[in-house]
């Protein structure tokens, strides 16, 4: 059975939006991504000295442009699923599902 694998950086997404304030789109979308960023870092990814900046930047895009999808109501959770290869999947913390209002247990990938 494949396990359908919600992308980290979606969860991070999701759990700032709900979660804390902010006072401005730059300073959440920096967030997400220097969370996401040490994220990898927890992994066994290795991301170059040399490249963590652009690496940031992409990542403050790409959280960009899932806040404009959120705020018009374009995002959806299947959207940043896939059910590639991971190396482990374990229950964590449990979050509830938008749509079910049911309490589930998020997947991590190690």
């Amino acid at each position: 059975m494949k396990y359908k694998v919600v992308d980290p950086l979606f969860q991070l997404f999701e759990h700032n939006l709900f979660n804390r304030s902010y006072d401005d789109i730059g300073a959440f979308t920096r967030e997400v991504a220097e969370e996401y960023l040490a994220y990898l870092d927890s992994t066994h990814a290795h991301v170059p000295f040399h490249l963590r900046a652009a690496l940031l930047k992409d990542l403050e895009g790409e959280a960009h442009e899932m806040l404009i999808k959120k705020m018009y109501g374009c995002v959806k959770p299947r959207d940043y699923t896939n059910a590639g290869t991971v190396m482990s999947v374990e229950p964590t913390e449990e979050f509830v599902d938008v749509n079910s209002q049911k309490p589930k247990k998020a997947p991590t990938a190690k």
